[in-house]
């Protein structure tokens, strides 16, 4: 039977793509909540018209999908809500028009989380066509917020029970059962926006906490009127969690202004703050410790710390720091740090967001199926890793984040034209369906 239930899940190519183009056309931004809501009601009429059980959380942050039944419950965590789009002439397509070229459907959200949005909902239709007897529920929760603050799992939580396992498909392969914690530091300093030498009309940069901005702008006007200096900085966006895959547009623009000598003691103070991260992506230059990377035997790899939005308002400026950080580091070590250097530059400071540190023990009996689907489509093993990011895996009880990115393979999320492979999701249609018929099905 689970043979049958595969060529139907690859027989579903067109749906999937389908459903992933019409899911990325919908600009559905982290806190536009008309927007993702209609991403939820286009998966929700679209499981309704094949059966399928949906329910929304009463603020409509969360939609519910279910088939199947037993006592347990299987559960997968994807999300519809996506990062900015970024420096927009560096796309090569609509970032909000889906595209898919024969190789790669492309689009923001592509990877990050629609097209494995996609995947799961069509696999579930694939299981709800046949007359198949269950073991356990199969539900698909699909948030809102991934990108900002976890309010549409808090919902889920008070509003459903729990699934008794879960994975999200918001990260890589193999099992990543270990992820680094997540922090957002809001940094304020007080500074007049006028100078001996003119004046500040512009300072930005960055549109996602964390995303590595691509790009930054600063506008000076001298104190004649009749000339004013501006300067454009042009970077790479990234994940936060993988500042080596960027190139910081703020960090980039902060040297550049030190150049113009602006005879501003408290800017420059600034300045030489935020400079102590450029290209120093571990976090060391402000007193974070790396140097062990591994706990009981696992590796749990080293804390990046990066300036990634910053804007003058007022007579502030309001810097934002994303921290991924290691097992070890908690919220009141990360407090001490920042209040150290807040005496030394003269800032005020606050946690905006903050998630402990992922770990999951490997002994979970259904690590084994999943092994089984990966290696039995890929003809890898697959083994656990960490994740250096942060997914929903970190909202539930016994969730992991598992794929869709392959190891070796470029992972886009976060980064102007963000693409998956069409190759590459078919073999997760192939992997998830494999493993949720073995969990599920009797």
């Amino acid at each position: 039977m689970i043979e049958r239930l595969i060529d139907e899940i690859k027989k579903s190519k067109e749906a999937i793509i389908t459903d992933s183009l019409r899911l990325i056309d919908i600009p559905s931004l982290t806190g536009n909540i008309d927007a993702n809501i209609k991403c939820l009601d286009y998966i929700a009429h679209s499981a309704q018209n094949v059966g399928m059980t949906t329910s929304y959380t009463r603020k409509k942050d969360c939609l519910v999908i279910q088939i199947g039944e037993g006592k347990e419950t299987i559960g997968v965590l994807t999300h519809v809500d996506v990062v900015d789009a970024g420096d927009l002439g560096k796309w090569n397509t609509p970032p909000f028009k889906g595209a898919f070229d024969g190789d790669f459907i492309v689009g923001r959200g592509a990877m990050d989380d629609k097209v494995p949005t996609s995947i799961i909902f069509n696999i579930m239709k694939a299981f709800q066509s046949k007359n198949l007897h269950y073991k356990r529920k199969l539900q698909l929760i699909i948030g809102t917020k991934e990108e900002e603050i976890w309010t549409d799992m808090e919902s889920f939580l008070s509003e459903f029970n729990t699934p008794d396992f879960s994975f999200t498909p918001d990260g890589a392969f193999p099992i990543h059962n270990i992820e680094k914690g997540y922090a957002d530091i809001e940094i304020s300093f007080s500074c007049e926006n006028i100078f001996p030498t003119g004046k500040i009309l512009t300072f930005n940069s960055g549109e996602s906490n964390n995303t590595i901005p691509s790009r930054g702008s600063f506008i000076f006007q001298q104190g004649s009127k009749e000339r004013t200096i501006e300067l454009i900085s042009s970077g790479k966006s990234s994940h936060s969690s993988l500042p080596h895959n960027g190139d910081n547009a703020l960090t980039k623009l902060c040297r550049m202004i030190k150049g113009l000598k602006l005879h501003s003691e408290r800017f420059e103070e600034i300045l030489d703050f935020i400079l102590l991260m450029d290209k120093v992506y571990d976090g060391s230059s402000l007193g974070f410790k790396n140097d062990n990377n591994h706990l009981n035997g696992e590796f749990i790899g080293e804390t990046y710390v990066n300036p990634t939005t910053i804007q003058f308002r007022g007579n502030q400026v309001i810097l934002n720091i994303n921290i991924r950080h290691k097992l070890g580091v908690n919220q009141q070590s990360i407090m001490n740090l920042f209040d150290k250097h807040s005496k030394s530059f003269g800032f005020d400071f606050k946690i905006s967001n903050y998630l402990d540190p992922l770990y999951v023990d490997k002994n979970h009996p259904l690590f084994d199926l999943m092994e089984k689907a990966y290696s039995e489509v890929t003809g890898a093993k697959g083994g656990f890793n960490m994740a250096g990011g942060t997914s929903y895996a970190k909202a539930l009880p016994n969730t992991v984040s598992w794929g869709p990115v392959f190891p070796g393979e470029k992972d886009s999320c976060h980064q102007e034209n963000e693409k998956i492979s069409i190759d590459s999701v078919m073999k997760c249609a192939e992997i998830y369906g494999r493993f949720l018929y073995e969990a599920c099905i009797d």
